[in-house]
């Protein structure tokens, strides 16, 4: 997962690219990048020297995760459809804020079941953690290797959690700021070449 101190610039889109499309990913986005206008999957396979499949497979990906869009038109000579490409960098910071809620939403239900919970195991890792009414159903005995259930005390897994969704909320808010400064250099820089 990606960190805030990360600039919500190059080097965030870079990794999140990669991330989601593979090691050439990034190449191909830096061609969407560098372009004036829309440019078709086949120009950029051209221009990479790669297979047009690896770079319709890379801008799918791009696509679903709502990071590049296209504009299709059918060939009058051929029939074929021609797909014209564009990424679009500002939604990078909606796919990180929206992967690093998720984790955050996680983390935040696991602490609220550890605090609510007393916990029971048997000591084997490879064995679940049970609730006491879950422990007493098994009669506090491991349902998968058969020893003698424990009572587990959560009180530092509660701690831990608790630091880690703090740093989360740092970082979602610290991430928001920087990549709000971000767009609006680069729409101004967009306005000057105009």
């Amino acid at each position: 997962m990606l960190t805030s101190q990360e600039a919500c610039g190059e080097e965030l889109l870079e990794a999140v690219v990669e991330e989601i499309g593979g090691e050439n990913a990034y190449k191909v986005v830096r061609v969407l990048l560098e372009a004036d206008k829309e440019v078709t999957d086949e120009e950029i396979a051209e221009k990479l020297e790669l297979q047009l499949n690896s770079v319709r497979k890379v801008l799918y990906r791009l696509y679903e995760e709502r990071l590049a869009s296209y504009r299709r038109t059918r060939d009058t000579k051929t029939g074929w459809f021609i797909y014209f490409w564009r990424i679009r960098p500002e939604k990078v910071k909606d796919l990180v804020l929206r992967r690093k809620r998720e984790v955050y939403l996680k983390l935040k239900e696991r602490f609220e079941y550890e605090k609510n919970n007393m916990l029971f195991h048997c000591g084997n890792q490879n064995c679940p953690r049970l609730t006491f009414d879950e422990a007493m159903e098994a009669e506090f005995k491991c349902p998968s290797c058969g020893e003698r259930l424990n009572y587990q005390d959560s009180s530092e897994s509660i701690r831990v959690l608790e630091v880690k969704l703090q740093e989360l909320e740092e970082e979602l808010k610290e991430l928001e700021g920087r990549c709000e400064k971000y767009l609006l250099e680069r729409n101004a820089l967009k306005s000057l070449k105009a």
